[in-house]
């Protein structure tokens, strides 16, 4: 009992976390935007009010961010569609088992009802 408690806790401390599960390239392209709204931001901020240095970083790093969060759709969209597959396959799976069920238990038990009846 103990142990089926416990096997939750195990698997999740051992799972990688989300940011390990990213690909490489994703992180590199935030850090690139992110870089670049600071670097903007900074060089902003002494000439202007903070909401006008932060809406001038954001245009101005406009590309980098575009990267960021077409990678990210990209990513996305690879994981639905592997989800996708991966269903398929266990719906498939699931088939299959049902036809086996039916031709090792049921037919014969209803043929054997059949001939019970006539």
């Amino acid at each position: 009992m103990r142990m089926t408690l416990c096997l939750p806790f195990l698997i999740l401390a051992c799972s990688p976390s989300e940011a390990e599960t990213r690909p490489p390239g994703l992180s590199s392209l935030e850090a690139r935007w992110h870089g670049c709204v600071r670097e903007i931001y900074d060089r902003e901020r002494s000439s202007q009010s903070k909401a006008a240095s932060q809406l001038s970083a954001l245009d101005a790093c406009k590309q980098h961010e575009d990267a960021y969060v077409a990678a990210i759709l990209d990513t996305q969209a690879a994981e639905e569609k592997a989800a996708q597959r991966q269903g398929r396959t266990l719906t498939a799976r699931a088939k299959a088992w049902a036809a086996s069920v039916l031709g090792y238990v049921v037919d014969p038990v209803s043929s054997w009802l059949g001939a019970v009846t006539h």
